[in-house]
């Protein structure tokens, strides 16, 4: 008797929890495909500090004991012979430097920041789901 009382409790107590879970899994919000960081190339050395998503975007966080300025040069050259076309190039007031490549409908953001004086730097690789909303007139 004990076994089976065991057994009962422990399927009732599996079926509570599957339905906890799919009540959460509902409620959260739409995660991006890995997709859309499809062919972003990631700089060496460098560590994965963070990851942020939403239904549109994702984002990778590194950290690399390389300057900023090195690491920017790296991206503009890189993404370029990728065949990514570079569409906007600055620097913040920060001094955060900020790069946006597109190729073939995805985009892609690259940026660098500073971490000061031999600490190296920290940079953001984002990339988004291509806009589909746009109509295509024949």
């Amino acid at each position: 008797m004990r076994h089976l009382y065991a057994g009962v409790t422990v399927t009732v107590m599996a079926l509570m929890l599957a339905s906890c879970q799919a009540d959460t899994a509902e409620e959260e919000p739409a995660q991006p495909s890995q997709d859309v960081m499809r062919g972003a190339p990631l700089y060496q050395p460098a560590t994965l500090t963070d990851r942020r998503s939403s239904a549109e975007t994702m984002e990778f966080v590194f950290r690399s004991p390389s300057p900023a300025d090195s690491v920017a040069e790296w991206y503009r050259a890189r993404i370029t012979y990728m065949g990514w076309d570079i569409t906007g190039d600055a620097t913040t007031a920060d001094g955060a430097i900020s790069l946006h490549a597109q190729r073939e409908g995805a985009p892609l953001w690259v940026i660098i920041r500073s971490l000061g004086d031999d600490a190296g730097s920290e940079f953001s690789l984002i990339g988004a789901a291509p806009d589909t909303s746009a109509v295509n007139e024949p």
